[in-house]
């Protein structure tokens, strides 16, 4: 295949899902050469089957990771023995599971990917973070709720791989934007106790629910609420702190401090991918989600699982 390469350079799109599209149209405005790697036919971009051969065409290609949860472990064991030596973005979770894991990853590529957790670059997670720099934090409280059939009206929500635990749908791994951002902001978790199911309302076989109590190590007491249920979107994170209390409600696009709006910002669609990607392409490591942060997500979810498996606290 004759290939050119863009003005950003070339980057490469495994998994032409819908977030494996809005992937793709990001990147494309961005200026990079874009190609999928994508098992269906496709008109918008160059395609392959698979991911050697797209790296043979463009060695050294920014890759996107957006195929099913399940799947990554292979994608990843893919890149490795391709030798690829480009940097990589991973689709949050990082796994399914840490049994997904093929193998050993050399310290080399784990260097090189970062975990698609955009909400990172919400500009008000970046406004919590510095007001909250050097104080004492006391309490903590998140949730976010969306009812699942309005995500993707266009498609039979039963579907799609939220729905799915096999797939690595439910609420721990789809919203699990939630656990990345309190452990960025907070820092470490050390227990946790919890409640996790499925209603039964939503004909899906991945938990619909999940309700977290944790023990940190520099906080003493967190909750967070997840669930596919709720009709009136919500999403927030409430702290209490030395200064007083803080709130960021992503909703409503504020951030409030004893009452007081101290910050305003309802980015676009697009916004924080697009700054996430830029951040790839020029190196900034530190609002990124390293391979090792992600495996700490995926601890603590597995943790939660034993926690409410078992009805008692967890060690994470």
């Amino acid at each position: 295949m004759s290939v050119s390469s863009g003005q950003a350079g070339d980057a490469i799109v495994v998994g032409f899902g819908s977030i494996g599209a809005r992937h793709a149209d990001v990147l494309g405005g961005l200026g990079f050469n874009v190609s999928v790697v994508s098992r269906r036919s496709i008109s918008e971009y160059p395609r392959y089957s698979d991911i050697r051969s797209a790296i043979a065409d463009y060695p050294g290609a920014y890759i996107v990771i957006a195929t099913e949860t399940s799947a990554h472990g292979d994608a990843i064991a893919d890149l490795q023995g391709a030798g690829h030596t480009g940097r990589v973005m991973i689709e949050k979770p990082l796994f399914g599971a840490l049994s997904d894991l093929r193998g050993d990853v050399s310290d080399d590529l784990r260097k090189r990917i970062a975990v698609g957790y955009n909400l990172r670059f919400h500009p008000l997670v970046g406004a919590l973070k510095e007001r909250l720099t050097g104080r004492a934090v006391f309490l903590i409280e998140a949730a976010v709720g969306q009812y699942l059939p309005d995500w993707r009206p266009q498609r039979d929500y039963r579907s799609g791989y939220s729905a799915r635990r096999a797939g690595g749908g439910g609420v721990l791994r789809d919203l699990s934007h939630e656990i990345d951002y309190l452990l960025w902001l907070f820092g470490p978790w050390r227990r946790v106790a919890a409640l996790t199911g499925t209603t039964g309302q939503l004909e899906i076989d991945s938990e619909d629910y999940a309700s977290i109590l944790v023990k940190g190590r520099d906080f003493p007491a967190a909750t967070l609420a997840l669930d596919y249920l709720d009709r009136a979107v919500r999403r927030y994170v409430t702290v209490q702190h030395d200064g007083g209390t803080t709130c960021l409600d992503f909703v409503a696009g504020t951030l409030t401090e004893n009452g007081a709006v101290v910050a305003e910002a309802k980015p676009g669609r697009n916004e924080t991918y697009i700054r996430l990607h830029e951040a790839m392409r020029r190196g900034e490591e530190s609002a990124l989600c390293s391979f090792d942060e992600g495996m700490d997500v995926l601890r603590i979810i597995e943790a939660v699982e034993r926690a409410a498996s078992t009805e008692s606290w967890a060690t994470v």
